[in-house]
């Protein structure tokens, strides 16, 4: 079916219950995966671990021993089941060496295989060919809530963000990034905006127009809500959809993009009016939204605006 499968790996650290790390519980400074972990109190048993959180000791990625476990972990996947990509969990905590290595191994493997960062902030310094092919688009994210929440946050605002986004990393890599609106790790963009269905629409056709890949998260196309994490992972609401109008604006979407994939990208704004222009060798489109108010969509010439 075309369908590619992109797996989730978390480097960073692991389960308290893991075997290794319990291991270690067990024989303290005998263990051999001692050294697999960051002790900044040994007497205390005091470890370095993700998000304040216990249950979730650290990883060193600069040993030795702990890349190769990781590395052989990221082969096996691409040499059994040839998956097409990794998603790199909290990957701007890990270190750059391990990532150097590890892109190394997994492109002998298949050169195609896609390697997608979870940084958080600007990754400029992970994309340069050696590391991550692209990142979650977090900034992008960023910039789509500021302007749909904020009225003081004008179009040219969001033009200029969009457009030092762009100047960030070279036009290879911003063609890979994975942008998106929701995640696991975020409040659902529906309910950020007061789900207004307006709003929502104008920030699902920039997704798509934006250089870069889209990413819909589930429940995405059904207006599902969301707060704080665990609230963001509702589980999905199957049967019948009372409203299809996200996931036909999505499906329509997805087609028209198809039309200025290899095109240029220009992004500005006229009276407050947000605008993304896509060019290529035949045709020209052109996209413009206010601050979330829709009047109609030309997939010939997409216009959302108020």
């Amino acid at each position: 079916l075309g369908i590619r499968v992109v797996l989730d790996a978390v480097f960073n650290h692991i389960s308290e219950r893991h075997a290794i790390f319990q291991d270690v519980i067990r024989n303290q400074k005998k263990s051999k995966f001692y050294k697999w972990f960051i002790f900044y109190n040994e007497d205390k048993f005091e470890y370095e671990c993700f998000s304040s959180c216990k249950y979730m000791p650290k990883l060193n990625t600069n040993i030795e021993e702990v890349q190769n476990y990781l590395i052989d972990v990221g082969k096996y996947y691409v040499e059994k089941f040839n998956i097409d990509g990794w998603r790199l969990d909290v990957s701007d905590e890990v270190s750059h060496y391990f990532w150097k290595r590890f892109n190394k191994e997994i492109k002998k493997l298949n050169s195609d295989v896609i390697l997608i960062g979870e940084n958080r902030h600007d990754a400029s310094d992970y994309l340069r060919g050696d590391e991550f092919d692209s990142i979650m688009n977090y900034a992008f994210l960023k910039a789509m809530l500021d302007y749909f929440k904020n009225p003081d946050f004008t179009s040219l605002d969001l033009a200029n963000k969009l457009n030092e986004l762009l100047m960030r990393n070279t036009d290879i890599v911003n063609k890979m990034m994975l942008n998106l609106l929701d995640s696991h790790d975020t409040l659902r963009f529906y309910t950020e905006v007061n789900t207004s269905k307006e709003k929502y629409k104008c920030a699902m056709a920039i997704l798509f127009v934006y250089l870069g890949a889209p990413c819909i998260y589930y429940g995405d196309e059904i207006y599902l809500e969301g707060g704080y994490d665990p609230d963001s992972r509702r589980v999905m609401k199957w049967g019948k959809i009372e409203d299809d109008s996200m996931r036909n604006l999505i499906r329509n979407l997805s087609a028209f993009r198809e039309k200025f994939y290899n095109g240029s990208i220009k992004i500005y704004s006229i009276n407050d009016l947000f605008i993304i222009e896509r060019i290529n060798d035949a045709y020209k489109y052109k996209l413009s939204v206010n601050h979330g108010e829709i009047i109609k969509i030309d997939y010939n010439n997409i216009i959302l605006s108020s």
